[in-house]
Parts: structure tokens; C-alpha cells; sequence
């Protein structure tokens, strides 16, 4: 097999335009003044993340759920016991992207807790060694042990980054449509990304753009299904190259694409506006054939 061969096999299908293109969209952002602030905050985002890592490894290892004080701009309001008893009690799993763990979730986590949902699970994986496939596998089992601890019928998921991947490709290859009502995805590679490149090993080359996953991912959602699909991306997103391949476009999926300008990849995790609109979206309990488009003020045809 030549090396160009090799290369459209492995997902490489960068191009001249495809550079050109970036380069431009790189330009742009440099000229904005709100693209500086939008660096600071990815900036602490990031140090946050470090800081917390371990919390995520040690209250996995202890079963625990670490305190975090999230003052007031996360949970204002009624909780949504008082406003939705079924919104309340769908069990919420939140599954991180590459190179994190729970901890990723923690203010994602108490924001939910604080509104009044029930049941929020942080579930944490192991990417080396694995494909996105298996640990889309892995999700499935724990979705059903969640389920049966909790006797719901249906759960609700946001994924971070690759997470997000692993979300989608549980509810369209592996029977997750009957199970999950919304998927929520931040940050997440739809459409792949030209940062993978540099990286190394299967799951790297599933995330580059054109690989034989994504192609997968793109001929399965044709067929549209009863789950409700919400994408956050980022303007300033460093790690999903361009930022617009976080916009899931399937038709099939019908899902609401949601511009967060001038935050970074991890800033949408610790941004209250995010936050608010992920508790609000899935507060809607409603058959996803009722909201195929979110309301204005429920996070989705406003950009953030």
C-alpha cells in the first residue's frame, strides 16, 4: 500500500485549502479584542483542571463526591424538583473527554445536584488501549447499571470532547436511541480534528477528519431517532481544528447547534452561561418530537 493510500485509510485528508483555511480563521481570531479574554479564561480553565485532577482519581478510588463551592451563579432559582418532577429524577451521566476524568464534571456535577436533579453519575474511563468502540461498549454496561440502580427507563448524557464521541456512537451503533433521551456533547469532534494528527494510536487516527469511524458515524445518522442531540461549540477552541467541526450537521440527528463565542475547549466547562443552558436543555422532559428546536432562553438558538 503506498503512503497516500495509507494516509486516506488513516483518516489524513488535510489539504492546501483545508490549511489556507485555518490559517485565515486563526487570523481573524488574533485581530478580535474579545479573543484575548477568551485566552485568559482557557488559560485558568486549564490550571482549574490540574488542580482537580486528583480529586477526580481519589473520590473514583473512595466512592466519595468531593465539595466544591460554586457560590451562587450556578444555581439560581427554584430546584427542579419543584418544577419538573421527571426532569428531577432522569439520571444525568456526564463522561469526560481524552486525557481528563471526573473531575472534569465537578462543577457540572453540584450546578446539577443544586438545581434538584437526583441522580448525576460521573463515569470515568480508560482511553489508552482502547478504541472509541469499546469504551462505547463500556458506557453501554454502565448506562444499564445505572438504569438498574436507579429504576429509570431513560438517562441523559453530556459528553466533553471525545466524550461526546463515545456518547454518539453508544446511541447510534449500539441500541443507546432507546435509552437516552438528550445527548448533550461540548467541545466535541463531530466532524474530526487536524490537532489528532499529532497524536498517536487507534483512538487518534478515529478522531482525524475522514476517518472510517466518523464515515460510520455520518452513514448512521440518515436514519433519524428519537434522541434529542444538543452541540456546544467554541469560536476559540484550540484542540477541535476548526472549530467548526464541533457542529453536528447530520440530518438525521436534527440536533440544535449552539455557538459559545470566545470561550476555549475547557472553558466550556467551567462557564456559568454553559452551565445554566446544559441544566435548562435538560430540563425539558418533553418527546424530542416537541422540541426539535430549544426555545429562546433555553439555550439553544441564542448564541452564548
Amino acid at each position: 500500500m503506498s503512503k497516500a493510500a495509507d494516509g486516506a485509510d488513516r483518516g489524513l485528508t488535510t489539504t492546501s485549502s483545508d490549511a489556507w483555511a485555518l490559517s485565515k480563521a486563526v487570523a481573524r481570531a488574533m485581530t478580535r479584542r474579545s479573543t484575548y479574554p477568551g485566552f485568559a479564561k482557557e488559560v485558568f480553565s486549564a490550571a482549574m483542571s490540574i488542580a482537580l485532577y486528583p480529586a477526580g482519581v481519589v473520590s473514583e478510588a473512595l466512592k466519595i463526591d468531593p465539595a466544591v463551592n460554586l457560590g451562587n451563579r450556578y444555581h439560581p432559582g427554584l430546584p427542579l424538583r419543584y418544577l419538573d418532577p421527571e426532569a428531577a429524577s432522569t439520571p444525568v451521566i456526564l463522561v469526560h473527554g481524552a486525557m481528563h476524568n471526573r473531575s472534569g464534571f465537578l462543577l457540572t456535577k453540584r450546578a446539577l445536584k443544586r438545581y434538584g436533579y437526583r441522580h448525576v453519575d460521573t463515569w470515568n474511563y480508560n482511553l489508552f488501549g482502547h478504541t472509541i468502540e469499546q469504551l462505547a461498549q463500556q458506557l453501554a454496561d454502565h448506562v444499564f447499571d445505572v438504569l438498574f440502580d436507579t429504576g429509570a427507563t431513560r438517562v441523559n448524557i453530556v459528553g466533553h470532547s471525545l466524550g461526546g464521541l463515545i456518547a454518539r456512537y453508544y446511541i447510534q451503533e449500539l441500541g443507546g436511541h432507546e435509552k437516552v433521551h438528550t445527548c448533550i456533547t461540548l467541545g466535541t469532534p463531530h466532524q474530526g480534528t487536524y490537532a489528532a494528527i499529532m497524536g498517536r494510536g487507534k483512538t487518534a487516527r478515529q478522531l482525524r477528519p475522514g476517518s472510517p469511524l466518523l464515515k460510520q458515524l455520518k452513514r448512521s445518522a440518515r436514519k433519524p431517532i428519537p434522541t434529542r442531540f444538543v452541540s456546544y461549540y467554541s469560536n476559540l477552541d484550540s484542540m477541535v481544528l476548526p472549530a467548526a467541526n464541533a457542529k453536528l450537521n447530520e440530518p438525521g440527528l436534527q440536533a440544535e447547534n449552539v455557538l459559545c463565542k470566545d470561550l476555549g475547549h475547557l472553558s466550556l466547562l467551567t462557564s456559568p452561561r454553559v452551565t445554566r443552558q446544559v441544566v435548562q436543555v435538560l430540563a425539558n422532559p418533553e418527546p424530542v418530537a416537541a422540541v426539535r428546536a430549544l426555545r429562546r432562553g433555553a439555550g439553544g438558538s441564542k448564541p452564548a
